[in-house]
C-alpha cells in the first residue's frame, strides 16, 4: 500500500511523475477543476462578504469518490497542481472537497515546480509547504468578479438588446478594442502621393550595375514626412511624401531625366541587432501565430502536453528570466554546436516589462537544452507539438548568442538641372556575421547563413564622381489605415495594457469569436459583428467602467495585490461591486430597448403578415412578425458584392459563412456552380491563364494555385 498520495490534474502529468517518485507514492489525476459556482444561479452572497456556494460538477463525483478512497488510505497527500493562481486554487478546492467534517485530520502538503524533471520533482517534494492562500484569495476574487459582471450584466442586454448576449469583465474590452480599431479604419482618410525611383549606373549599358535610388529632397527640402493619428489605444504613424499632385510629379520626372548626376556622400556603418528574450506565454502565442498558423487555443494545449511530458518549463508565465543553471548549459550548448564566436563574453539577462511576474518565475523553455525536435522519439508527442517545441527550443538558444552584425551603405546622389537640384538616396545592407541568424531566422529557421556581400556597384563608388540616368519609376501610393487586429496582436494589445494575465489570453480569444461579437475574414483578421458592435455601444455609454482599458488593467493589479497580501480580496471586490450594483439598478429603468428588427417587402406565406429581419444567435435572418403566433423563419439571402462569378460566368459572387463563422466568397448558383474562395474576388480576369483575380494581402492574385501572377509583374503574354 503506497503511504503517499500525489494528486495532480491530468493523467498525462500523473504518468511523468510516477517516472520520478518510489513505490511509496501513488499519483491520481482530478482530471481537471473539480467544482465551480453554480450555472443555475449567481452562487455569490453579496451580502455576507462574498461568500461563495462552490458545485461539484456531475462528471467528477466519481473521480472525487475514488479520490476519498485514496485519501483514507494515505498518511499524507501531496497537491502537486500548476504552479499559478489556477493551479493553487485547484489544489483549495481538492483540501475543501477531500477532507470532509467526519474524516481524522489529514495533512494536505502543497508541492509546486516550473519543469517536471527529476530534480525538480525531488527537490519540490523535499520542500513541500502550506497552500497559499493569497495565491488562492486572488483567484477566487477574479472568479467571484468575473461571475458578478457576468451574471447581473448580462441579462441586460437579454432586456435591452437581445436573449443569449453576455457580458465579460476582460472579453468586453477585448471586443472594444476590435470595434474601435474597425471604426479607426472606416473613418480613415487615405491620403495619395507619389514616390520617385531612379536608376542610375557608371556606364549607361552596364545593367548589372545600375543602383536604384529614391528622391528624398527637392532643393535640401525634405520631400518626406510622417503623419501620427490618435487611436483608442495608443498612436498610428504613417510615412509619405509631399509629392500630391501628379502635374508636378511630371515636372519633376521631366527634370531628373535631363539632369546631371553626380555622388555627393557615401556613408558606411555597422550596426548590430540583438536576439529577442525567451518566450513569455503571449509572445510565444504571438510567435506561433505567425509561424505555425496556431491560434492561442491550440498553441496552450500543445504547449500543455510538452510541459506534461516533462520537455518544457511551466507555460503559463510572463517571465522571460531564466536560471543560472540553464544559462550556463545553453552557452555551453552554443560553445559546442556553433563556436566562440557565436557565444558573448557575459550572459545575457532580460527583464520582464509586465508590472508584476506573477505566473512563474521562469520564461518558457525545454528542461533540457540538448534535447531536440529531432531526438524526440516518443510517439506521445504529436507532430504540431514538435513544431512548437522547435519555435521554443530555438528561442531559447538563441537568447544567449552573439548579435548579428550588418555592413550597411547609404549613398548620397545629387540630379541637378538649371538652378533645380535634387537628392536621392541609394542604400544598402548586408549581414556581416551572422550571429544568433545561424539558429533562427524567423520564419526561414534554421536556414544555413552566411556573411553576404554588398552589390559590386556600391564599391566602385567615390564622392564627386559623375554617374548615368538609366531609368525612372513613379510609384502611385496611399497612406493606408491602421491595421487590423489578428490573434497575435490583439494579445500583444491586451499584454500592453495590462489587461488579462497569461492564464487568460487563449480563453479570451476563443469567447469573443465563439459567442458571435467578432468573426475572422480569410487574411485572420477580426471583424467586429454587428451585435458585437452593439454591446460594446451600450457598455461604453452606460458603464464605461467594464470596457475601460484603464479600469480593467487596474483591476488586474489588483489581483494581483491580492496575491502579494497588499490588499484584501473582499475590499477589492466590495469596492466595485457598490458602485457598479446602483449603476446596474438605474439603467434597467433608463437604458431604452434596441429595435433591432429591419423591414423587407415580403409576407408570411402562412399567415400573411409582413416578414422582417431578426438578430439571432447566429446572425440575422427573417421571421414572421407575428412570432410567437407565428413561428415562421428562412434564411437571409447571401450578401452579393456585384461581381459575375469568373467560373460560370452566370451567378453573383456572394458573401457566406462557414458554420463556425469564417467568411467565404461563393457563387450564387450553387451547388450548380461550386466557385468558392476565403480570399475576396475583384472581378478581373488573370491575363495569364484567364483564372478569377482575389485579393491577397494588399495584392491583386491569381486564384489558380498553378498560376503565381500578381499585379505588378509582367506575365509572359506582356513579355513576349
Amino acid at each position: 500500500m503506497s503511504k503517499y498520495l500525489v494528486i495532480v490534474e491530468s493523467p498525462s502529468k500523473s504518468k511523468t511523475l510516477e517516472k520520478y517518485l518510489g513505490k511509496e507514492y501513488k499519483v491520481a489525476a482530478s482530471m481537471g477543476h473539480i467544482r465551480d459556482l453554480p450555472k443555475s444561479k449567481l452562487g455569490v452572497d453579496t451580502e455576507n462578504n462574498f461568500a461563495e456556494t462552490y458545485e461539484i460538477s456531475p462528471s467528477k463525483k466519481k473521480t472525487i469518490s475514488a479520490l476519498k478512497k485514496l485519501v483514507k488510505e494515505a498518511k499524507t497527500v501531496f497537491l502537486a497542481t500548476d504552479p499559478d493562481r489556477e493551479g493553487e486554487a485547484i489544489s483549495w478546492h481538492l483540501s475543501q472537497v477531500l477532507e470532509g467534517p467526519a474524516h481524522i485530520p489529514l495533512p494536505f502538503l502543497r508541492v509546486s515546480f516550473h519543469e517536471i524533471t527529476k530534480d525538480a520533482v525531488l527537490s519540490a517534494f523535499e520542500n513541500p509547504r502550506e497552500l497559499d492562500m493569497h495565491l488562492v484569495n486572488a483567484q477566487r476574487a477574479r472568479r467571484i468578479l468575473d461571475r458578478l459582471v457576468g451574471y447581473k450584466l448580462s441579462p441586460l442586454l437579454w432586456k435591452k438588446i437581445r436573449y443569449g448576449l453576455s457580458a465579460g469583465r476582460v472579453q468586453s474590452p477585448a471586443v472594444r478594442f476590435v470595434v474601435e480599431r474597425q471604426n479607426e479604419i472606416d473613418t480613415f482618410k487615405s491620403e495619395k502621393f507619389y514616390e520617385v525611383i531612379t536608376g542610375v549606373s557608371l556606364k549607361r549599358d552596364t545593367p548589372g550595375l545600375v543602383l536604384t535610388a529614391k528622391l528624398t529632397h527637392i532643393d535640401n527640402v525634405p520631400i518626406y514626412g510622417n503623419k501620427k493619428y490618435k487611436l483608442f489605444a495608443g498612436e498610428y504613424t504613417t510615412s509619405g511624401t509631399t509629392l500630391s499632385n501628379k502635374d508636378q510629379v511630371g515636372v519633376i520626372t521631366s527634370d531628373l531625366e535631363k539632369s546631371s548626376y553626380k555622388i555627393a556622400s557615401i556613408d558606411k556603418k555597422e550596426y548590430q541587432k540583438a536576439p529577442k528574450p525567451p518566450f513569455a506565454t503571449s509572445s510565444l502565442q504571438q510567435e506561433a501565430s505567425w509561424r505555425l498558423g496556431f491560434s492561442p487555443k491550440k498553441t496552450m494545449s500543445c504547449a500543455q502536453k510538452l510541459y506534461e511530458a516533462g520537455l518544457i518549463t511551466y507555460m503559463r508565465t510572463d517571465s522571460v528570466n531564466l536560471s543560472v543553471t540553464a544559462i550556463d548549459a545553453i552557452r555551453a550548448l552554443i560553445a559546442k554546436k556553433y563556436g566562440k564566436d557565436y557565444l558573448p563574453s557575459n550572459p545575457r539577462f532580460y527583464k520582464t516589462k509586465v508590472k508584476v511576474a506573477q505566473e512563474a518565475h521562469e520564461a518558457i523553455r525545454p528542461t533540457n537544452v540538448q534535447v531536440t525536435k529531432d531526438s524526440i522519439k516518443s510517439a506521445k508527442i504529436l507532430a504540431d507539438e514538435l513544431k512548437l517545441y522547435e519555435v521554443i527550443w530555438q528561442r531559447t538558444v538563441v537568447c544567449q548568442m552573439s548579435n548579428v552584425v550588418y555592413s550597411s551603405v547609404n549613398v548620397g546622389i545629387t540630379a541637378s538641372l538649371d538652378i533645380t537640384n535634387y537628392t536621392l538616396y541609394a542604400k544598402d545592407s548586408v549581414v556581416k556575421f551572422p550571429g544568433w541568424l545561424v539558429c533562427y531566422s524567423g520564419g526561414k529557421a534554421g536556414k544555413s547563413f552566411s556573411a553576404a556581400e554588398s552589390s559590386p556597384v556600391f564599391g566602385l563608388l567615390a564622392v564627386g564622381q559623375i554617374i548615368n540616368f538609366v531609368s525612372l519609376n513613379v510609384l502611385d501610393k496611399q497612406t493606408p489605415p491602421p491595421p487590423y487586429y489578428n490573434e497575435a496582436s490583439l494579445i500583444k494589445e491586451l499584454e500592453k495594457f495590462g489587461i488579462g494575465r497569461p492564464s487568460t489570453y487563449a480563453p479570451i480569444m476563443s469567447t469573443i469569436e465563439s459567442r458571435g461579437y467578432v468573426a475572422k475574414d480569410p487574411q485572420k483578421h477580426f471583424l467586429p459583428s454587428e451585435i458585437g458592435e452593439k454591446v460594446v455601444d451600450l457598455l461604453a455609454e452606460n458603464f464605461p467602467a467594464i470596457v475601460d482599458i484603464n479600469f480593467t488593467a487596474m483591476m488586474e493589479n489588483n489581483l494581483d495585490d491580492i496575491a502579494e497580501n497588499k490588499k484584501n480580496w473582499v475590499s477589492v471586490i466590495r469596492e466595485f461591486y457598490v458602485p457598479f450594483e446602483k449603476n446596474l439598478k438605474e439603467k434597467y429603468e433608463s437604458v431604452e430597448k434596441q429595435n433591432l428588427t429591419e423591414p423587407t417587402k415580403e409576407v408570411c406565406e402562412k399567415c400573411g403578415k409582413p416578414m422582417i429581419i431578426r438578430f439571432g444567435r447566429f446572425g440575422k435572418f427573417i421571421a414572421c412578425s407575428g412570432f410567437p403566433e407565428c413561428k415562421t423563419t428562412k434564411e437571409l439571402p447571401p450578401e452579393k458584392i456585384n461581381i459575375v462569378c469568373p467560373l460560370c460566368k452566370e451567378g453573383q459572387i456572394v458573401v457566406r459563412k462557414t458554420r463556425r463563422g469564417r467568411i467565404f466568397y461563393g457563387c450564387a448558383n450553387w451547388p450548380k456552380c461550386t466557385f468558392a474562395t476565403w480570399q475576396k474576388p475583384t472581378g478581373k480576369l488573370c491575363p495569364e491563364c484567364n483564372a478569377g483575380m482575389i485579393e491577397l494581402r494588399g495584392q491583386e492574385k491569381c486564384s489558380n494555385k498553378n498560376c503565381i501572377f500578381k499585379y505588378g509583374r509582367k506575365s509572359k503574354k506582356e513579355k513576349k
